[in-house]
């Protein structure tokens, strides 16, 4: 066996510039699909982190019947006892914290103007503490943690209702909106801060105030969802069927299952790559075929003579795909050595990509190692080179003894 790889080795290296070229088109497509791959992952995590911090948290619980039927009145089918339902929960395994939110719209109006907005009533604290004090404030503060301390309502308004509003920091802006039993009610508020989500549409309808002012214009105790944070995001499915164990009258919703615009780019980035896989095989199957194929136009005559002293016919094909895959190999190993350098000086580049559609701010560019995915470009690169070299490998092992010694 020793001498037959011996043999295959100095095939490989017989005439180096068809094996270099035939090498380099292995490193490019490694490097390729590695720093593709990397870059995928990478805007994968964050954009999860992003929507799981940003916003959703790792799940969020409903009652059964708002998933299933539209409110006539404003927490109509919200959930009771949200406080008996946090002490609960806070005894499940790899949960960190469980905070309570209110979604309601209505008008806001500074006397002269007024514009519809998309509120929510928050737990300042655990809010801030989702985002790890990542809440992009413009200007001002956000809500008051303690509400008890709070000498008026306070409100927080996203950067395109502000504008609208013409809104400066200690304003008094009123709210209107129907109260949970159908009748209109109204609540002044102070200014407190302008914050920015980075979604132009978003920012000129959003505002935030805290939990309880939300309850008071709302005249109602209950609340839209519980949103339950973890310390693991890969425990979100397991931790999300305990759940709906432990409360048999809601509907928990992992992440996932609420991040439409995560789950539109991940197919897209998935049918990106895929693409450019299936591309990068074609170019080395094409690459690796024509390589072997002169080899063989080559040495006719040697396979002549291989074949005339006893060489089997299997043996000879053996030793054509044998080199193929010695090719792939050598081809794969520089091309994973590169793309990791490569990645290495990308991350250090500190290169910012442009803002996303519907996004105003842009993000660095950054490459994720991830082992998985060199080991299966390896092993695709080296697979490759291997079915390349099998239709060129029987072809040789067919050629008759007498056209092959003849052959000039």
């Amino acid at each position: 066996m020793s001498n037959f790889m011996r043999l295959s080795f100095k095939n490989v290296f017989r005439n180096r510039r068809r094996t270099a070229i035939t090498g380099l088109v292995l490193v490019f497509g490694a490097t390729a699909l590695i720093l593709a791959g990397g870059f995928i992952a990478y805007s994968f995590r964050g954009l999860s982190e992003s929507t799981i911090h940003g916003e959703l948290g790792h799940i969020q619980l409903f009652n059964k019947e708002y998933l299933l039927h539209e409110e006539d009145r404003p927490l109509e089918l919200g959930l009771d006892s949200a406080d008996a339902m946090k002490k609960k929960i806070m005894m499940v395994d790899h949960v960190r914290f469980t905070m309570a939110r209110i979604d309601f719209m209505g008008l806001i109006s500074n006397g002269d103007k007024s514009e519809a907005f998309l509120g929510r009533g928050v737990e300042p604290d655990k809010e801030l503490k989702l985002s790890d004090l990542g809440l992009n404030m413009d200007r001002g503060q956000f809500l008051d943690q303690d509400p008890s301390d709070m000498k008026d309502n306070q409100v927080v308004l996203a950067s395109g209702l502000a504008k609208t509003m013409k809104a400066k920091l200690g304003d008094y802006l009123t709210l209107m909106t129907t109260m949970s039993t159908g009748a209109l009610n109204a609540l002044d508020v102070k200014v407190v801060g302008v914050y920015s989500t980075g979604i132009p549409e978003y920012d000129e309808r959003a505002l935030m105030v805290d939990l309880n002012t939300a309850q008071q214009i709302l005249n109602s105790k209950k609340v839209t969802k519980l949103v339950v944070v973890l310390d693991q995001t890969d425990e979100t499915t397991k931790v999300a069927a305990q759940l709906e164990r432990m409360f048999p009258n809601v509907t928990a919703k992992r992440w996932f299952d609420l991040a439409t615009f995560y789950n539109s780019v991940v197919r897209l980035y998935n049918a990106i790559f895929g693409f450019l896989g299936i591309i990068i095989f074609v170019i080395v199957v094409l690459s690796s075929s024509n390589t072997m194929m002169m080899s063989i136009f080559e040495r006719t005559k040697g396979i002549g003579t291989q074949l005339a002293v006893g060489t089997s016919r299997p043996r000879l094909m053996l030793n054509f795909v044998c080199e193929g895959l010695i090719i792939g190999v050598l081809g794969a190993l520089l091309g994973l050595a590169i793309a990791y350098g490569l990645s290495v000086l990308i991350n250090n580049s500190n290169i910012m990509m442009p803002a996303p559609p519907g996004r105003t701010t842009g993000y660095p560019l950054l490459v994720d190692t991830v082992p998985m995915l060199f080991a299966g470009v390896f092993v695709l690169m080296s697979l490759t080179t291997v079915v390349s070299s099998v239709i060129p490998a029987f072809k040789a092992s067919r050629l008759k003894i007498v056209d092959a010694l003849g052959h000039i």
